[in-house]
């Protein structure tokens, strides 16, 4: 009879740790690749060619964030509006003027909130032009 041989478990503990990190790398490149798929199939195969340089896009990020505490409260308040919208339309008997008029005052926020966005898009890239 052989002496029986102690495990490595060190090495036990590796090969875990490479098939985690293996399997981690695998789901992350599937989940790009289908957001990449996504985004083509959503925004059309010319997505990719309307990105602006780099230096741009940080001037944009940062003058949204310089100003998200103006617009956050009206994306919070869009996020209320609709909540309330799917809470009334799964109420009995269903009231199709009321959802209309909720619809149609989630529209206009949403028009004024864009109209808000474009104009610090806007401004961001004038400001770029003059640079």
């Amino acid at each position: 009879m052989s002496p029986a041989t102690p495990r490595n478990w060190g090495r036990i503990a590796l090969v875990s740790v490479l098939v985690l990190s293996l399997l981690g790398n695998a789901v992350t490149l599937g989940a790009a690749l289908r957001l990449r798929h996504l985004r083509n199939e959503l925004l059309g195969p010319q997505a990719t060619a309307a990105v602006y340089p780099p230096e741009t896009r940080k001037a944009l990020r940062a003058a949204f964030a310089a100003k998200k505490g103006q617009l956050l409260p009206g994306l919070h308040e869009l996020v209320a509006m609709r909540a309330q919208i799917v809470a009334d339309a799964q109420q009995r008997p269903f009231d199709r003027p009321r959802l209309e008029a909720e619809m149609t005052a989630l529209r206009s926020k949403a028009t004024d909130l864009f109209a808000q966005a474009q104009g610090i898009y806007l401004d961001t890239l004038e400001a770029q032009s003059r640079e």
